[in-house]
């Protein structure tokens, strides 16, 4: 059998629930790769939004559609420089993602509070990164995924996106409901599922899912499920997604969940509303919960999109759990040490002096603590001291800079994220050393009168984009960018 053939089947398989123009449009849509998304990263946002977007477009010839639910996103449908290949991406400025996923993290309310935030199954990490943008890395968010191999591109999405308050770990998924109840203001699942988004893709051809797969499927996913919603606070929110359209990894999951337990959870209506889509009731003989129409069935004509699911329920009642204790780790094994006041204060004194920052006012806006481990100083989220300081972690803390001897220099990660806000100790470089400066190449032959040899100059260009650091000696300036932000 075909591989358009099986394709076909999956499509007829949704003729009865459709409109005879609706399943038309969704057969026209399906021959067609949905376009991209550009999402800017509200932490590097240094203008207005849709100001910097539109710039974004003319820069590089981008033709472009509003995203449905994201202020912060466009749809590219063609571009003379492709998003990937720009300055800005590689600088973390935006993620290219699936238009449709964007919307599983719209859903979620924001707050005037800091928040604690579960994202079950994060990798690649770019619904972790706008969970972290809805309060301006503010909330504290745990980026947890099952699949050791997944976590360097997790790290690596974290680390260009500049958070300092979140961490990663490596966990089955379906323990953290017992391990944590009532725990999360918020949690995402965005479960594991057969990708069946009912459209052509390079990079998923549609394959056969067989009754077992799906069975299996099914029954992981009401697992994790089961497990964020004891994970989830009473009150608190819980946004359950797939990029599959199969009703079995679907409505059929939730509606498990809300019949095991009745009276717990409810479904948001409004987003049903506004985008005016909805969920199904019943497919071929099997009923679900009614709430159920207050689901989104993102169908790929909606909105041009690969096709999606998502709802968001709200927890009325907590449901019973298995308590069980979490793995843990004594903190002083981590190797990290508190400051002493006097070092505190030598560091507050040192932004000041150097970069015209006020250091100490940051730590206490994004509630970070710094810690010492040997000559190395790292930043670390209060949250996750009050919260789950013994909890072991894959990656946490940004470094905040290293002592060499007695000098302190900060960190290129500190730069990237905080370097807008330094006053001096700033160099711009010029339009035509740009590129070379991305390739990872150092500016020799600079002069900078006025400039302290031996310290770490904070870099932009004409644009005001923030390149990162460099360290100056004499008509020298040694070129500190990650790898992981080169253009190659």
């Amino acid at each position: 059998m075909t591989e358009t053939t099986l394709f076909t089947q999956a499509l007829m398989r949704y003729e009865a629930y459709l409109t005879p123009e609706r399943f038309e449009a969704l057969l026209a849509e399906t021959d067609k790769e949905a376009h991209s998304a550009v999402r800017l990263n509200l932490l590097k946002a240094t203008t207005d939004v849709a100001a910097r977007l539109t710039f974004l477009s003319e820069k590089y010839a981008w033709e472009t559609k509003p995203v449905e639910f994201s202020q912060q996103a466009l749809q590219v449908i063609s571009a003379q420089t492709a998003p990937s290949q720009t300055l800005e991406h590689n600088l973390g400025q935006f993620y290219i993602q699936d238009a449709a996923s964007i919307l599983p993290v719209s859903l979620f309310n924001s707050s005037d509070i800091p928040l604690l935030k579960l994202d079950m199954a994060a990798s690649p990490g770019g619904k972790t990164t706008q969970m972290i943008d809805q309060s301006l890395d503010q909330d504290f968010v745990i980026a947890n995924d099952s699949s050791l191999s997944r976590l360097p591109a997790l790290r690596t999405v974290l680390q260009n996106w500049g958070t300092a308050n979140s961490m990663i770990t490596n966990f089955p998924g379906e323990k953290w409901g017992d391990w944590y109840p009532e725990t999360f203001d918020q949690v995402l699942l965005d479960a594991p599922c057969s990708m069946e988004s009912l459209r052509v893709s390079a990079s998923h051809p549609h394959r056969a899912i067989t009754t077992d797969e799906r069975d299996r499927l099914s029954l992981r996913q009401l697992a994790l499920l089961v497990s964020a919603a004891k994970a989830v606070k009473t009150g608190g929110e819980l946004v359950y997604s797939t990029c599959t359209l199969a009703p079995e990894e679907d409505e059929a999951v939730v509606s498990a969940l809300l019949e095991a337990y009745p009276d717990c959870f409810s479904i948001d209506p409004l987003p049903a509303e506004q985008y005016r889509v909805r969920g199904l009731t019943e497919f071929e003989g099997q009923s679900f919960h009614p709430d159920l129409a207050n689901a989104l069935r993102v169908w790929p004509f909606d909105f041009h999109t690969n096709g999606f699911f998502a709802v968001k329920l709200v927890k009325q009642n907590s449901i019973p759990v298995e308590y069980n204790s979490p793995p843990a780790r004594e903190f002083r094994l981590t190797g990290y040490s508190p400051l002493s006041n006097d070092l505190q204060r030598t560091l507050e004194s040192f932004f000041e002096d150097i970069y015209e920052f006020d250091f100490k006012n940051s730590l206490e806006t994004f509630n970070l603590v710094p810690f010492r481990k040997i000559d190395q100083i790292y930043l670390l989220p209060q949250a996750y001291l009050s919260h789950f300081e013994t909890l072991p972690w894959n990656a946490i803390a940004m470094p905040l800079g290293r002592f060499i001897r007695d000098r302190f220099e900060p960190s290129v990660d500190f730069i990237l994220k905080f370097g807008n806000e330094f006053a001096a100790n700033v160099w711009t470089l010029p339009n035509e050393k740009v590129l070379q400066w991305m390739k990872g190449f150092d500016m020799r032959g600079i002069d900078l009168p006025g400039y302290k040899t031996g310290t770490i100059i904070a870099m932009r260009d004409q644009e005001g984009n923030n390149l990162g650091a460099a360290k100056y000696s004499t008509k020298r300036l040694r070129n500190l960018l990650p790898n992981r932000n080169l253009m190659h």
